[in-house]
């Protein structure tokens, strides 16, 4: 059965037996565990729904910048925060994100959990699988991510990080993939509207800075990429058409195959949100003299630290991807640091 499992999931499988293997489970309780395990997986794949008609980016008129901002997340496997006002449509926008990844034999797992979900059902336990393995290999959606009670918030934090769910037994733990794409949306403020060109926030500093500084840290590990979500204008009405998702996904596919060859090999590096280091971003992220030039740049403007720069010069080599370059020019920079969180500036 594990080979007709995603490369995601065969590598973290293996993960679970070779932690399996040091522990003094016996061997036959080992393979029924794993067993288990993977005909759950297997299940969850095989029934969870692949995005409705509806959820078709093609039928969002305009919201241009976004579309891109969810092609870059789609190309890389970022993680992406949508901000914006109530109704601008950001959680319709994340829906469609399954939507542009690569084709697959199997449906990408998307789960869009309520904020009201237990601590077992996220997580998962002994008994069951949580939100966070079965989005595995696929998408999970938390709309109105400051709803979330923080310490599940923290826990995702450290999900994100792990790319794995260690569940403890009486002796030893069970450890389970949680690898995903984490979309997710906000208010910037309490009433939603800071910033907004066409409606006046009701908050007070305080009220923003108490606001934003509870999402602060999982902002902070999880995402890649924030894009903002304005209230939609006159390009609503627009006859003009909108880019299909399958033009989008050729793109998104192009970019995904030029991954799959650098990092042809590697174990733990499929796409380019799977760079971690100073070193793998230095390798694999070259910047050609201007583009260089402008991150130095915007390290100095922005006050930039260091995690922040590599996680800009990731999305700028999948942005690069995308424009088919093999060295990130300036342009490529420019748009990433478009991409930088406003939580955490």
């Amino acid at each position: 059965m594990a080979n007709q499992l995603d490369p995601y999931l065969t590598a973290l499988l293996q993960q679970v037996r070779s932690i399996m293997r040091t522990t003094s489970i016996p061997a036959d309780q080992q393979r029924q565990i794993m067993q288990a395990v993977l005909e759950m997986l297997q299940a969850s794949a095989m029934t969870t729904h692949a995005p409705l008609p509806e959820h078709d980016i093609q039928n969002i008129r305009g919201q241009n910048h976004v579309k891109r901002a969810l092609e870059v997340a789609a190309a890389g496997r970022h993680n992406i925060l949508l901000v914006g006002p109530p109704g601008a449509g950001k959680a319709v926008l994340a829906r469609t994100l399954p939507s542009l990844l690569p084709t697959t034999s199997l449906p990408y797992p998307f789960r869009e959990p309520p904020f009201s979900i237990g601590r077992n059902a996220f997580v998962g336990d002994t008994t069951c699988l949580g939100e966070l393995t079965l989005a595995h290999g696929g998408v999970l959606l938390l709309k109105d991510l400051d709803t979330f009670d923080l310490s599940f918030l923290t826990f995702l934090a450290q999900t994100v990080e792990t790319q794995v769910i260690s569940i403890p037994l009486q002796e030893g733990w069970v450890v389970l993939p949680a690898k995903f794409i984490l979309v997710a949306t906000v208010k910037p403020c309490p009433c939603g509207f800071a910033g907004d060109p066409g409606r006046s926030c009701l908050c007070s500093a305080g009220e923003i800075d108490q606001y934003q500084q509870r999402i602060k840290d999982v902002v902070r590990t999880c995402f890649d990429l924030e894009i903002e979500v304005l209230l939609p204008g006159g390009e609503v009405l627009s006859t003009h058409p909108e880019e299909s998702a399958a033009q989008i996904r050729q793109r998104v596919q192009a970019a995904r195959e030029v991954q799959n060859s650098r990092y042809a090999g590697i174990i733990h590096l499929w796409v380019n949100a799977d760079l971690r280091s100073a070193e793998e971003v230095q390798h694999y992220c070259p910047l050609d003299a201007p583009g260089d030039q402008l991150l130095k740049a915007a390290l100095r403007q922005l006050q930039l630290s260091p995690w922040q720069t590599l996680r800009i010069e990731g999305v700028a080599r999948t942005i690069a991807d995308l424009d088919g370059s093999s060295a990130i020019q300036a342009k490529h920079v420019a748009e990433a640091i478009q991409y930088v969180s406003r939580f955490i500036r």
